[in-house]
């Protein structure tokens, strides 16, 4: 009798264990890439998106890398919403969601090699799901400046360059489109400054402010607000951010909000990018593309 029971016992453990360790085995959820569409007016889609930040049926599941195989203790339908992450600033530290950007729409990659868009997902314990995401621009986006360097020119040189900047159409220098701009420093011409040609009022209280700047270059650079008095045509320049050099292309977002809150809002504003060639160094080169400057109205 008391060998009956002992077996009905470690039987009940077996079967408690293998309903326990089945219960632990998590569905997953595999992101390839989060990719821009935009339109016409909103310049080139490129994008530079390092992390997915997931919501499950309203609980946010955490800021995951891209690629990015997120381990979920679940399985049937769930609804999932999926946002863009970047580094801010280039900074790896200051992860934050992209805040000019809509929910991604998703798009499940099915077994015969078709594409279904849908934020409700079935998900199966011990079985990978892959899906793409797709953001947009929200509708509160202005844009302030689009500089794509294809058409005519919305940055300019400064009066304080050594030099201008030109054109290349090379396709081994070009970023994307038909040309990108470059510049080039020596001894003699040793400092560069590249402007809007165009400045503005801006929504100060309240108000977001993003640059996206694509750019390849062997030397650091500088990138900054324009400031212009509305009484006097003079310019002041806040520089809050120092660019390290990448010899390949990048794509950078740097937060532009502070430089117009400490400003007044009858003030008008631009951009600027500049560089001083080191004192060690014979040659400098710059490549920029895809110059976006984002607004919105927080109120």
């Amino acid at each position: 009798m008391i060998r009956i029971l002992l077996l009905l016992f470690l039987g009940m453990m077996i079967s408690c264990s293998k309903e326990s360790y089945e219960a632990d085995i998590p569905s997953y959820l595999h992101i390839s890439s989060i990719d821009l569409q935009t339109d016409a007016s909103e310049g080139s889609g490129s994008s530079n998106f390092t992390d997915a930040w997931v919501t499950m049926d309203g609980k946010f599941l955490g800021v995951f890398e891209l690629p990015a195989t997120v381990p979920i203790l679940a399985e049937g339908v769930h609804n999932f919403h999926i946002y863009p992450g970047i580094k801010v600033n280039g900074v790896s530290a200051t992860r934050i969601r992209h805040p000019f950007l809509e929910l991604c729409d998703v798009w499940i990659h099915d077994d015969d090699d078709t594409n279904t868009s849908s934020s409700k997902i079935s998900l199966h314990r011990d079985s990978v799901v892959h899906i793409k995401a797709v953001t947009r621009y929200s509708s509160s986006t202005t844009f302030t400046l689009i500089e794509g360097f294809e058409e005519e020119d919305l940055m300019v040189s400064s009066q304080i360059s050594d030099t201008n900047f030109v054109h290349v159409k090379s396709e081994d220098l070009v970023y994307e489109g038909a040309s990108s701009v470059a510049v080039f420093l020596d001894e003699v011409n040793s400092f560069f400054e590249i402007r809007s040609s165009n400045f503005t009022t801006l929504p100060i209280q309240g108000a977001s402010s993003m640059l996206e700047l694509n750019y390849r270059c062997d030397h650091p650079f500088r990138v900054g607000v324009l400031i212009k008095s509305s009484e006097a045509d003079t310019f002041r320049r806040f520089s809050p951010y120092y660019i390290k050099p990448s010899t390949v292309w990048n794509k950078i977002y740097l937060d532009m909000t502070d430089p117009i809150h400490t400003e007044s809002a009858s003030y008008e504003y631009g951009v600027f990018i500049n560089a001083n060639m080191s004192e060690s160094s014979e040659s400098a080169s710059f490549y920029f593309d895809n110059i976006k400057w984002l607004h919105r109205n927080n109120e």
